[in-house]
């Protein structure tokens, strides 16, 4: 055995000082604490391979010319694009599958006012608008060998939604549909129960629009993580807290990706992530927040975010059948109680996010300015003893995510709260338990974020319709938390409207019936960032919402490109 000569040692060490492992000893020294078990024995792994390396003579490693892009996220619960509503795992799916449309590009950005084929070559409609055709592109492939797309599989996709397949959480998205019907291997012909003014829109790839493999996903539980798709890279493994690989598909139908792999690592903590991000461990990061601090940061090391609108929306849904919340007082003085500008400037001061105008948000067809009451502690106290609460009242037992921006808005929301004499007793969970508890009705008004197809329907729809009403009873998960009733007619005809103005004018009603019931307090707007580090990696649009996602990640991550070696 032969010493290699010192660009190989060096290359080596080099190699070992940008590793993750190395970086979460680092980051785990500056807080001064130990380092968790599971990273030591990664980081004693990754030294043993190094030295091993150092003591054989030979050229850098293979993995040393591929093209690897290191994202740094928080893993996702599961594989099954039809079963998560976690941004942790949206951001991941777009990466692996497709829908039959995609968002359009137009003059260099990605719009939300049309959409492209993608799976399907080309569609039509039938003159009475309630049976769409649909022509698939021929010798499109599923990862794994899973053979050719055909219609079956589209059929399935949509079927083992709308038939409630466990786990499955967006069928409401498609029940629209009245059949699906096979008319040859490239063809499928989808009736409605009636005209459906965005159906191209529920059709692309998200959520409910992901296409999976029928063959693959027929054994439900064994798909969550063995997953197969038809988008630009496939999954190779996971390694349970700390990454998951997917590689480039060499015969994806649009095109091999330049990236010849992406390592999705596990990393909780933002604080490691810009370490990382600094270091050139991490070449783009999934933030939980992007605060001030966070993108002087980004800024101070030579790194660009990319901001992708129009984004999601954090917002208080206040439960109209919890007391004392069924007291339209009790919900006002909450309102008068929250000051959202304090809210929105301390965690997204300046650009960062917008002041909510509404609980439709700017971008999405049929939003219009809405009125909430303003901050005013006094009127808040004189509402809540009108309500026979004159000394205040307290919620205990209330539940709030450790995740994201979960536990720093409810932070300030309650400090506001308590001012007006509305003590909130926090009880803080992993972000999957605040998901369980929220469905349970255990919090008298809910903090939520995310967002959705970019129209009034599907978003006033999933929030607000009271079909959506989460019911532990029935094993109802919806997420209308306000348990909101007053606009279900309204919802019911803006969805057979084909006149677009007419459209407009009704979710301009429901937004003002809205507006009087005081269901619901938007906070913040807030795109989707991701810090890039623009000498690593490029993306063709502009940063600064040349691109719009749905995915909380890129719309279009093929089109990433690695454009130095590290």
């Amino acid at each position: 055995m032969k010493l290699v000569k010192g660009a190989n040692l060096a290359y080596s060490l080099a190699h070992l000082n940008r590793s993750p492992e190395f970086l979460m000893l680092d980051a785990y020294a500056k807080e001064g604490k130990p380092m968790p078990k599971r990273f030591r024995f990664a980081l004693l792994a990754a030294v043993l391979a190094v030295f091993t390396f150092a003591l054989v003579a030979g050229p850098p490693p293979a993995e040393a010319q591929k093209k690897i892009l290191n994202v740094a996220a928080k893993e996702p619960e599961t594989l099954d694009p039809h079963t998560s509503i976690l941004g942790q795992s949206q951001a991941i799916y777009r990466w692996m599958y497709r829908g039959l449309t995609r968002f359009a590009i137009r003059d260099g950005k990605v719009t939300t006012a049309e959409v492209d084929p993608d799976l399907a070559e080309s569609w039509t409609l039938s003159p009475d608008g309630t049976v769409w055709t649909f022509k698939l592109k021929k010798g499109v492939q599923f990862h794994k060998n899973f053979g050719e797309l055909t219609a079956e599989d589209v059929k399935f996709s949509f079927e083992r939604q709308l038939q409630k397949t466990p786990g499955t959480r967006f069928g409401v998205n498609l029940e629209v549909i009245k059949a699906i019907e096979v008319v040859d291997k490239h063809t499928v012909q989808i009736a409605l129960k009636a005209f459906d003014p965005i159906f191209l829109l529920r059709m692309v790839g998200y959520q409910q629009g992901y296409i999976v493999s029928k063959k693959a996903a027929t054994d439900h539980e064994k798909f969550k993580w063995n997953p197969i798709g038809t988008g630009p890279f496939y999954f190779e493994r996971h390694s349970p807290r700390e990454k998951l690989v997917l590689k480039a598909f060499d015969t994806y139908h649009a095109g091999r990706p330049q990236i010849d792999e992406v390592h999705w690592f596990d990393v909780p903590e933002d604080a490691t992530k810009l370490i990382g991000l600094e270091k050139g461990t991490f070449d783009v990061l999934y933030p939980e927040a992007v605060t001030a601090d966070v993108a002087d940061q980004v800024k101070k090391m030579g790194a660009v975010i990319d901001r992708r609108g129009p984004g999601g929306q954090e917002r208080f849904y206040v439960d109209m059948t919890a007391k004392p919340f069924d007291d339209i007082r009790v919900r006002r003085a909450f309102m008068h109680a929250i000051d959202r500008k304090a809210i929105k400037e301390t965690m997204y001061p300046g650009g960062l996010a917008r002041l909510a105008s509404s609980c439709v948000p700017p971008g999405y067809f049929g939003h219009i300015p809405m009125n909430f009451p303003e901050h005013d502690l006094e009127k808040a106290k004189k509402l809540l003893a009108e309500a026979g609460h004159p000394n205040g009242f307290t919620v205990k037992n209330y539940f709030i995510s450790k995740s994201f921006f979960y536990p720093k808005v409810l932070t300030l929301a309650q400090e506001q709260l308590r001012k007006a004499g509305i003590i909130v007793e926090m009880q803080i969970v992993e972000h999957a338990t605040y998901h369980e508890n929220i469905r349970k009705n255990l919090n008298p008004f809910v903090l939520y974020g995310g967002t959705r197809i970019t129209d009034a329907d599907p978003w006033l729809s999933l929030f607000f319709d009271s079909t959506q009403i989460p019911d532990p009873g029935t094993g109802n998960k919806g997420t209308n938390f306000a348990h909101y009733k007053n606009i279900d007619d309204l919802l019911k005809a803006g969805r057979v409207e084909r006149d677009v103005k007419k459209r407009a004018s009704i979710y301009a009603e429901a937004q003002k019936r809205m507006e009087k019931d005081l269901v619901c307090l938007p906070i913040s707007d807030v795109p989707s960032q991701w810090p890039r580090n623009p000498k690593r990696v490029s993306t063709p649009f502009d940063p600064e919402y040349g691109e719009y996602a749905l995915h909380y990640s890129y719309n279009y991550p093929e089109m990433l490109k690695i454009i130095s070696a590290k």
